[in-house]
């Protein structure tokens, strides 16, 4: 079974960061899942995804309403109102899922995806900010939990 543990987001733009690095450090633990970081969207997503069994994609999501560190699991169903074939490198998941599906892409079985909640999305050259650190340790073992 081929898995994969994909980390979303940018490295050079503060709590953006989250994604890769809690994925990174997720990938220290699970050897038996590759693992690609970076800032996938539209075709891009279906290319590091496609081939694989069982793909775990990790971001930060900006809600004040909830916790900084907090988990959410988010099926690719709750996308699919939001769907956008406009331009194909710039479509959300649901939409790059369903294009997938209809030219017959070798697909996941089993997609997850997990959102980490930040307090701001920060600027080009930050680091995470101090709340998002402070939770590092918690979202990771929440995290290794759910593989």
């Amino acid at each position: 079974m081929k898995k994969l543990i994909l980390g979303m987001g940018n490295e050079y733009w503060g709590n953006d960061a989250v994604g890769i690095i809690i994925a990174q450090k997720l990938k220290e633990l699970s050897p038996d899942y590759d693992l690609k970081t970076g800032a996938f969207t539209g075709i891009d997503f279906l290319e590091a995804i496609e081939g694989y069994d069982e793909v775990v994609v990790i971001d930060c999501i900006l809600n004040t309403d909830l916790p900084v560190g907090r988990v959410l699991e988010f099926k690719i169903e709750d996308f699919t109102h939001h769907q956008c074939f406009s331009y194909l490198h710039s479509m959300n998941f649901a939409a790059a899922v369903v294009l997938g599906r209809q030219l017959n892409l070798n697909l996941p079985a089993r997609l997850r995806l997990f959102g980490i909640v930040v307090d701001k999305k920060g600027a080009v050259g930050e680091d995470l900010s101090n709340n998002v650190k402070e939770k590092l340790n918690d979202i990771l073992a929440t995290l290794k939990n759910q593989l």
